[in-house]
């Protein structure tokens, strides 16, 4: 999700929108479309194409955005992808369908999927209380890893702390124990199990659990157990600034003058379990279905575990979540957003249907809400469902705080 800093980002100013919109005029150019390359197969047909194609370019130009990568593919025919815009607003570089790109919070259905698969094996139980594997944290005898996982843990958001900012915005790095001080610091949100409220903490700990169970670093594990077995080779979880070539650039105005920034090369230490990871749009497309179905990572058992849901109005069922997936609407999986990059990972079982977007910008223009989050990526992907199924729209902005548990199915 988008690092919700207390200082928040400036809305456009009228020389910032003139700027990106002097830079859009070369992005939305033919030749920013070169970058699609045909594939086989229809996952998608050529009019739905074209449909899907002109609502992603009406959409970078509405939102001044500077590019986008949509990938579609329904079970067991080739996948539809392409790329539009730019990926780098310097040098006019085309956007390419192979770029990696930060994922942010899509990063957190990895890890619970890796989590999942541990307690599937029997080296550690749901029910566990965080204190068990990682001791300080306040109510740790209460608080179980499944609360960390559905977010009903209580523990406040490591990013709400304005030291975050601070420390994030001037360039410092973090381990996953000032992260998580950064969070357990602040006063619990409410009584664990009560309410539903978005905390990247919870993953955090998550992620400590899943290095002391096996023994191994959090990139390592989901390297050898989760990428490994997806055939995922252009996905990571990165401890260094740098991102493997081709990537695109990202942009935001979090920045600490509020104006517009590049955000590339900011710190994936920041983010770590709950956002840190790089991957591209190919390698998303193959990792879809499994937090749809659990296949082939997690058994049938397992995978109706993480879909116990937790409901919070007021947009259940519309928005759900689950052991580190949301349900929006019949589309299972994760969205994410980090200063730069905006991401969202998808599956609609009822139809055998993946979705992924990737945009090299956070920028949000136009009204919002208290409590949620607006991300370009989720948009965008709201106004594709409309077209790819209409009987299962997605939300356009996600709840990601301030409510109480709902029914749980």
């Amino acid at each position: 999700m988008r690092i919700p800093f207390q200082a928040s980002p400036r809305r456009l100013s009228i020389s910032g929108r003139l700027v990106i919109m002097a830079l859009l005029a070369f992005s939305l150019l033919p030749a920013g479309r070169a970058a699609a390359v045909p594939t086989p197969g229809r996952s998608v047909a050529p009019a739905t194409a074209a449909r899907l194609s002109a609502i992603v370019e009406r959409t970078l130009h509405r939102q001044q955005l500077p590019g986008a990568i949509v990938g579609v593919q329904r079970a067991d025919r080739a996948p539809w992808i392409i790329a539009r815009g730019h990926a780098n607003l310097q040098s006019l570089q085309p956007m390419r369908t192979d770029e990696h790109v930060r994922i942010g919070s899509v990063t957190k259905a990895f890890v619970t999927t890796l989590l999942l698969r541990l307690a599937q094996e029997g080296r550690l139980s749901l029910g566990d209380p965080i204190a068990a594997y990682v001791p300080g944290v306040p109510d740790g005898a209460r608080i179980t890893l499944r609360e960390l996982a559905d977010m009903t843990s209580g523990i406040a958001d490591d990013f709400a702390n304005p030291e975050f900012s601070v420390e994030y915005l001037t360039g410092e790095s973090f381990t996953p124990s000032r992260l998580v001080e950064l969070g357990v610091s602040q006063p619990p949100l409410f009584t664990p199990g009560t309410a539903w409220s978005y905390s990247n903490t919870n993953t955090v700990l998550l992620g400590m659990v899943i290095q002391k169970v096996t023994g191994q670093s959090l990139a390592a594990a989901l390297k050898q157990r989760v990428f490994a077995p997806l055939g995922l080779r252009g996905t990571s979880l990165p401890s260094k600034r740098s991102l493997p070539k081709p990537f695109a650039a990202g942009y935001t105005y979090q920045t600490l003058n509020g104006r517009l920034g590049d955000a590339t090369l900011n710190t994936p230490t920041a983010t770590w379990a709950a956002g840190g990871m790089v991957s591209t749009v190919p390698d998303l497309l193959k990792a879809a279905p499994m937090f749809g179905t659990g296949r082939p990572l997690l058994s049938a058992a397992t995978q109706r575990q993480r879909e116990h849901w937790v409901g919070f109005p007021p947009n259940s069922p519309q928005q759900r979540y689950g052991l580190g997936v949301f349900d929006f609407d019949g589309w299972i999986g994760h969205n994410g957003g980090i200063p730069g990059y905006t991401a969202i990972v998808w599956y609609l079982p009822q139809r055998r249907l993946s979705l992924v977007v990737a945009v090299n910008s956070d920028i949000h223009l136009g009204p919002s809400l208290p409590n949620y989050a607006y991300e370009p990526a989720s948009e965008i992907a709201h106004l594709l469902t409309r077209v790819l199924s209409p009987g299962h729209i997605a939300p356009a902005a996600v709840k990601v705080r301030g409510s109480r548990v709902g029914p749980v199915s």
